[in-house]
């Protein structure tokens, strides 16, 4: 399968050209099709990091809001209890505690690009093809 984004321009006939610039022509076109996947692709996997560590942020305070019923007084109380007691703790544990939530965020967040992915090259693999949805 060859990965190259199908637009207008790809799709212009081509105009006869003289012998010398046929031979020049063909590599450009070809790299310029190349780097125009390449920057999709990037852009494509860009977007789906992003949106996966923001759901992974997210994660926790859907967490906490459902623990407190949808009730935004118990939310806040909760996070003030959190917050009181992590600046109750000495260095050491605050540094420990938040050794624990990265790797929980970060965790959470590779389990979700994992999770989107095979959609993700499915599409892309769909986009630069060049196939309608």
């Amino acid at each position: 399968m060859e990965l190259h984004l199908v637009d207008p321009v790809h799709q212009a006939p081509v105009l006869p050209q003289p012998d010398n610039a046929s031979a020049t022509s063909a590599p450009k076109s070809t790299l310029r099709r190349r780097a125009s996947d390449f920057c999709f692709i990037l852009l494509k996997a860009s977007g789906l990091i992003a949106s996966s560590y923001l759901m992974a942020l997210g994660a926790p305070l859907l967490f906490f809001l459902a623990l407190s019923g949808g009730d935004a007084s118990l939310l806040f109380a909760q996070l003030a209890n959190i917050a009181e007691r992590f600046l109750a703790a000495d260095y050491a544990r605050q540094v420990a505690f938040l050794g624990e939530v990265k790797l929980v965020l970060i965790g959470l967040a590779t389990v979700l690009i994992a999770w989107r992915l095979p959609r993700f090259l499915r599409d892309l693999g769909r986009e630069l093809s060049g196939e309608k949805q």
